[in-house]
């Protein structure tokens, strides 16, 4: 048996994370689907009242918590998974407003741990807080953290289901990387705004390729928006009506802080 390595490192990217290679056996194997589709939950319940703080002060968190993972170029998935903790933590437990920053420091120390290559570090973190948060506090309320949520870290995101959504889609090499570069900034848009985190990822993940695609105007003359989603409703057997209703909140959602030219706009 020959081992074949796909991995290629440039001499001068050293510091650079190295990703694995896209395999396509995985992502083909249905297995994988199913076992995501029955792992995969929302950040809280739907029908569960959000507190005053997810309804007022969430936005900002999340959008500060957003600049953060940006600037330190952290991978697509470590932001998203910081929200699903901030979200299922504050959906049970009550957080005085002077401490959330704080707890949205600890939700990405901790998501990046689990996938970034080179996790944040405390003491960055404290830096973009102004030093209003310590490192000892970070540790401190780490270990609350994980206890509170029971040690249940390794969840499903949107972004799992990507590869085996857009190896559906008659795309050309060009066009899965503008759409997949594209679905993940929709994806990290929904993890700002609270009406996703009632979603399934699943749900959140074909309403964000549907939106790329549509709106890098591919496969235009193929499909209409509709049958896109009954395309990748197919390859992961969910509620046809639940991802029209998601598609419609992240139509919603796109156009009002990533305005478009008239004519891509999304219709069903």
């Amino acid at each position: 048996m020959e081992l074949f390595c796909h991995e290629h490192v440039e001499p001068d990217s050293s510091s650079k994370p190295v990703r694995a290679f896209r395999d396509a056996v995985l992502i083909r194997d249905s297995r994988v689907c199913r076992n995501l589709l029955s792992s995969e939950r929302p950040s809280f319940k739907p029908g569960t009242e959000p507190t005053d703080e997810q309804r007022y002060v969430r936005p900002i968190l999340t959008g500060w918590m957003l600049q953060v993972c940006e600037d330190q170029k952290c991978e697509e998935e470590v932001f998203p998974l910081a929200v699903h903790y901030l979200d299922r933590y504050m959906s049970q437990n009550a957080v005085h407003r002077c401490r959330l920053q704080l707890l949205g420091c600890v939700c990405m120390f901790l998501a990046s741990k689990l996938r970034e290559s080179v996790p944040l570090s405390a003491a960055k973190l404290c830096v973009y807080t102004d030093h209003a948060v310590s490192v000892p506090e970070i540790l401190q309320w780490e270990v609350m953290l994980v206890s509170r949520l029971d040690w249940d870290l390794a969840v499903v995101l949107p972004s799992d289901f990507l590869e085996s959504l857009l190896e559906t889609l008659p795309l050309s090499a060009e066009d899965s990387a503008s759409v997949r570069r594209h679905a993940l900034s929709y994806i990290a848009l929904s993890s700002t705004e609270l009406k996703f985190s009632g979603q399934a990822p699943s749900a959140v993940a074909c309403s964000c390729v549907t939106a790329a695609v549509v709106r890098l105007d591919v496969l235009k003359s193929q499909y209409s928006t509709d049958g896109l989603l009954q395309l990748l409703r197919d390859v992961l057997d969910t509620d046809l009506v639940s991802l029209r209703s998601c598609l419609s909140s992240l139509e919603d959602t796109i156009r009002h802080m990533l305005p478009s030219p008239p004519e891509q706009h999304l219709t069903l």
